[in-house]
């Protein structure tokens, strides 16, 4: 017999009117005033109001307020079971009672009560009504039809009452479904399967929940910046989530293991995640080792051991919490050393001991087995901007705090020579020196920027005195040490991420690293920017998701709509004005100083074929006066005028691209031929010698809605910036696969920033270029066909060191084979954005 059991049994030989009032409410989950007195007067109409009291502050009650009670879970569930086995008829009555009486009441206690009965009488048939109640709970929980807020409360109380039911029904997968999607809905950890047998269920229940959440984006020096709601400078991304919890996953590229870091954002929060990231470099400048570490290294140590061992390290790297992580030559992990270490870490040469300062005294701790460690007087900490070495001569090379390099040598006699091997153009925080002996001595210098630059030293025979190596990393570096074989170490923070979300969706957010090798005077944010051409007096920006820049062009005499929806959009979307300059000089001027005063982000002239080159100079004067202001050029200028302008289209590429849209129709061997001539055109639009101003790629005139959408795909796998007409093209139904193109080019340089290869592909109905950024790579296929799947075919080496492709929408890889072709197949009109991953 139970304790609940004995607990009754006790109670019943002295009391049996209130063990039957109790009976007589134990099918509902929890009892208010108004439900006690009306279950006594039916049940029990010969008893007096003070059972009720006695029944609340009795044994059988869990706990109790002023408006209502709840039984002992084990305590109903046994006055339940002895009810069915020994008045049948009486829980009938019971039942048909509490329905009737919770007919208004909240669904999830009609729910749970529906449980109750089915757990006593399932010959009854009552699953379907279970699962009717079941399903309604879930999307009344999952937000469908009703408020945030409904949503939140249904969750709580669904939580708070699914720990009363018994076992048996508590184990129910409806139950699970409804526990997993109240769990998310809140924002809490979903129940514990630890057997892993309702994954499945799990995903189902929390994907019912979640929504497509907008999260910011910013890129630092040191990591990345997540916000809900974004914040002013961020791109944003969606994840799947709810607005109490988004959950996304942080990878660094530069990792040494492939374990993501689970980011989960609250709503109104903003997340920074660090890494601390240590690569190695041939006496090449080529990169022989990469680790990343998530969070801010205090201080890092390097050896030149190189090799993989527990007992030795070739790098060490302490963090804030006193922890020291060992890794070998290969970048791989071999060791935490919790120490509660707080500076001053070294390596000694061979690797097999590790120093560090706690509480003002040196500890060294030998990695052997057999050896034991030993403490000292800790000296100063080093200055990394000094370096020293006594030979047979001594050397010192000095940095200033202008970025000037200085070198002394001096002999036994005291006979000194100094030297300036060169100046960085930056405040250096660290510099190392070649060993002695070295071929070529060098000094390497780094500045909390992307740059490793190497100056030689004199003395010997080497590069000629004005050299210097700069060498572009793929992080910030602040530290640098010299290694046996003329190659650096270098270590610093930041580097690409990639994000990944619940849902699949995949993000690389890279730092702008490289300097802009065209229009240097273009302002960053509208390098490569998608502009779609709108009208003010038809769409909202809130009506074209996915897009960051508008062009407007202002009604006859009036700039109102205009300036009103650059009042309303959304934040981050950028105004694009259309200004006409072929009417008076001063009334264009006004113009334009009005727009710029009311904060438009640049401005697009029409008619500048035929305006008077002063008025231009003045306009580009005027845009140049206010910060991160753009102009461009709505037609192809004569040569000389194109100066004025950050964006000039690029008439002959379009027109080449109208000519093989319109050719697919045409007999055999025309529309080959424009293809081909498409393809060079683009190689003469983004090849070549740089030009003081990007390139616009409009759509060709007079296409058919299917024309329009392989034009604008084509127009966005280029450099330059497109535009795109929001009506009929991105506001239609077949516009749904542009949109997806818009998200994928805003969140990959390659894809805005990157420059442009032409690939032949094994079929000339396939358009295929490569756009590089730094380590950010994507391979685009078009097929241009008009009514046949083709087949792209990838020889060995085409992509270079790729080793696989990953398509970016749902993460799926396709390894690269080393000595064979790859073959990739595109449907009819398709489009294939895939990220080529090295090695």
């Amino acid at each position: 017999m139970t304790s609940a059991a004995r607990t009754v049994d006790d109670l019943a030989r002295i009391r049996p009117e209130l063990v039957a009032l109790a009976r007589c409410v134990s099918l509902t989950i929890s009892v208010d005033h108004g439900f006690l007195r009306r279950a006594r007067l039916r049940f029990l109409p010969r008893t007096t109001a003070g059972l009720e009291a006695e029944l609340w502050f009795s044994a059988l009650v869990e706990a109790a307020d002023t408006r209502s009670l709840l039984l002992r879970p084990e305590v109903a569930e046994h006055l339940r079971t002895d009810l069915a086995r020994t008045a049948p008829a009486l829980l009938r009555d019971v039942r048909d009672f509490t329905a009737a009486e919770h007919a208004r009441a909240p669904l999830v206690v009609r729910l749970y009560e529906e449980l109750l009965w089915s757990g006593l009488h399932p010959a009854d048939h009552a699953d379907p009504e279970v699962a009717r109640h079941a399903e309604r709970v879930l999307r009344t929980v999952s937000g469908h039809d009703t408020s945030e807020d409904v949503a939140d409360d249904t969750g709580r109380w669904a939580l708070h009452y699914a720990h009363r039911l018994p076992r048996h029904l508590f184990d129910r997968d409806d139950v699970w479904r409804i526990r997993v999607a109240s769990c998310e809905r809140l924002g809490l950890d979903p129940p514990p399967d630890s057997a892993g047998l309702r994954a499945q269920l799990t995903a189902q229940a929390r994907g019912s929940v979640q929504r497509p959440m907008v999260v910011g984006v910013a890129a630092r020096s040191d990591g990345i910046v997540l916000s809900r709601p974004p914040a002013d400078d961020a791109r944003t991304v969606l994840a799947q989530g709810t607005r109490h919890r988004v959950r996304i996953d942080a990878l660094s590229p530069l990792s040494h293991a492939p374990d993501p870091v689970r980011l989960e954002l609250l709503d109104g929060q903003s997340v920074q995640l660090s890494f601390t990231v240590v690569q190695r470099l041939g006496p090449e400048g080529n990169v022989r080792m990469t680790l990343s570490h998530p969070g801010v290294a205090l201080d890092v140590a390097v050896c030149d051991f190189t090799g993989t061992s527990t007992e030795a390290a070739h790098c060490a790297l302490l963090f804030g919490d006193g922890t020291i992580v060992l890794h070998g030559g290969d970048g791989r992990e071999t060791g935490r050393l919790s120490v509660g270490a707080a500076g001053g870490l070294a390596l000694s040469p061979d690797g097999s001991v590790v120093s560090y300062v706690r509480d003002g005294i040196r500890h060294h701790l030998p990695l052997r087995s057999d050896g034991a460690p030993w403490t000292d007087v800790p000296g100063p900490e080093p200055d990394r901007t000094v370096f020293r070495v006594v030979t047979d001569h001594t050397l010192e090379v000095r940095a200033t705090s202008d970025g000037q390099i200085t070198a002394t040598t001096w002999n036994d006699s005291r006979e000194t020579s100094s030297w300036r091997p060169g100046r960085a153009p930056w405040r250096v925080k660290a510099l190392a020196v070649t060993p002695p002996g070295a071929d070529h001595p060098r000094v390497a210098v780094v500045g909390s920027d992307t740059t490793l630059i190497e100056f030689p030293l004199r003395g010997s025979p080497g590069p000629p005195p004005d050299w210097r190596r700069d060498t572009l990393l793929r992080f910030c570096a602040d530290r640098v040490f010299a290694t046996a074989d003329g190659g650096w170490v270098v270590s610093g923070r930041g580097g690409p991420v990639e994000l990944s979300t619940e849902d699949g969706r995949a993000y690389r957010v890279l730092p702008d690293l490289e300097p802009a090798a065209e229009a240097p005077d273009l302002p960053a944010w509208s390098r490569g920017c998608v502009l779609v051409e709108t009208d003010p007096l038809l769409e909202t920006p809130a009506s074209l998701p996915d897009v960051v820049c508008l062009a407007v062009t202002l009604p006859e005499g009036s700039d109102g709509p205009a300036l009103r929806m650059f009042a309303e959009h959304p934040r981050g979307v950028r105004l694009i004005v259309g200004v006409d300059v072929s009417g008076p000089a001063e009334q264009v001027l006004d113009t334009v100083v009005r727009l710029l005063d009311h904060g438009v982000d640049g401005l697009r002239l029409h008619g500048a074929d035929d305006a008077d080159a002063t008025l231009l100079a003045d306009i580009r004067h005027l845009v140049d006066g206010y910060d991160e202001r753009l102009l461009l050029c709505a037609s192809d200028p004569p040569g000389p005028r194109r100066e004025a302008f950050h964006v000039v289209p690029a008439s002959a590429l379009v027109s080449a691209l109208g000519f093989a849209v319109r050719s697919r129709s045409l007999p055999a061997g025309v529309f080959e031929a424009a293809l081909d001539q498409l393809r060079s055109q683009i190689g003469t639009t983004f090849g070549g010698r740089p030009r003081p101003y990007e390139r616009e790629l409009g759509l060709p005139p007079a296409l058919s809605p299917d024309a329009q959408l392989l034009a604008a795909a084509i127009v966005l796998s280029l450099p330059g910036c497109p535009v795109l007409p929001a009506v009929p093209l991105l506001t239609s139904a077949r516009g749904a696969a542009l949109h997806r193109l818009l998200t994928l080019r805003d969140h990959h340089l390659a894809l805005s920033r990157g420059d442009c290869e032409v690939l032949d592909v094994g079929t000339p109905h396939v358009l295929a270029v490569a756009r590089r950024y730094g380590d950010d790579e994507v391979l685009c296929l078009v097929n241009v066909a008009e009514m046949t799947p083709k087949t792209a075919v990838l020889p060995p080496g085409l992509l270079g060191g790729t080793v696989a492709l990953q398509d970016p929408v749902d993460g799926s890889v396709v390894a690269v084979p080393e000595r064979t072709s790859l073959s990739l197949h595109l449907a009819v009109r398709s489009v294939r954005w895939l990220r080529m991953l090295p090695r």
